[in-house]
């Protein structure tokens, strides 16, 4: 058993000593020898090299690592010194003051949501309109107003999206329209104090 032992290292220390006699690169300097010349008159098969080295000049030098060519900058019109393009600011229509098939007032407004939304506030503020709060994410301004009587109630003034416009609704809650005669108040005194466009004061912090 140890002599098979024995001869199995001996076999692989041989293949190793084998694997070490030559390099990858060690033909490109090996000498060539001329090939093998027998007897005359010798009968053999056709002798023909194994291993050929390929003929011609091997590079040394190889080509440059290649670059990706970097993007051409972007050209910008040159608008004048210390010019800025303005920003175009979202469009909002004056309202308009109308009535549905029942004779109800209906106040249409078209143009941008959130422009809409920021001069209703700015209109209610100059009318005098007591808000107790607002919820733009379900567009609704809670009010308070006096009725015929002189009593203050509260209500809800709702900013609906249509097909081509928004549409304002009062309502006393959220089944029941407000009076007549106080929508049509209300809704006057709105288009009174609508502000112009580009006329609107600066940012007032986060809306709830």
């Amino acid at each position: 058993m140890r002599g098979r032992v024995a001869g199995l290292f001996l076999l692989l220390a041989g293949l190793g000593g084998c694997a070490s006699l030559a390099g990858p690169a060690e033909y490109r300097t090996v000498r060539e020898v001329p090939p093998l010349a027998l007897p005359v008159g010798t009968e053999t098969r056709p002798i023909k090299p194994l291993f050929v080295i390929p003929p011609g000049p091997v590079p040394t030098t190889w080509p440059k690592k290649f670059e990706v060519p970097q993007p051409k900058p972007l050209a910008i019109a040159d608008a004048g010194p210390g010019s800025v393009a303005p920003a175009a600011a979202p469009a909002a229509d004056k309202p308009v003051l109308t009535q549905d098939g029942n004779g109800y007032p209906l106040l249409t407004i078209a143009g941008d949501f959130n422009a809409i939304w920021d001069r209703l506030e700015e209109s209610l503020r100059g009318a005098a309109v007591k808000v107790d709060d607002r919820d733009q994410r379900v567009a609704i301004y809670f009010l308070r107003l006096d009725d015929e009587a002189g009593k203050n109630l509260p209500y809800q003034l709702r900013l609906a999206r249509t097909q081509s416009a928004h549409t304002l609704t009062l309502q006393k809650d959220d089944d029941t329209l407000a009076p007549r005669e106080t929508t049509r108040s209300l809704y006057e005194a709105i288009v009174r104090h609508w502000p112009d466009s580009g006329l609107l004061p600066g940012p007032k912090g986060p809306r709830p």
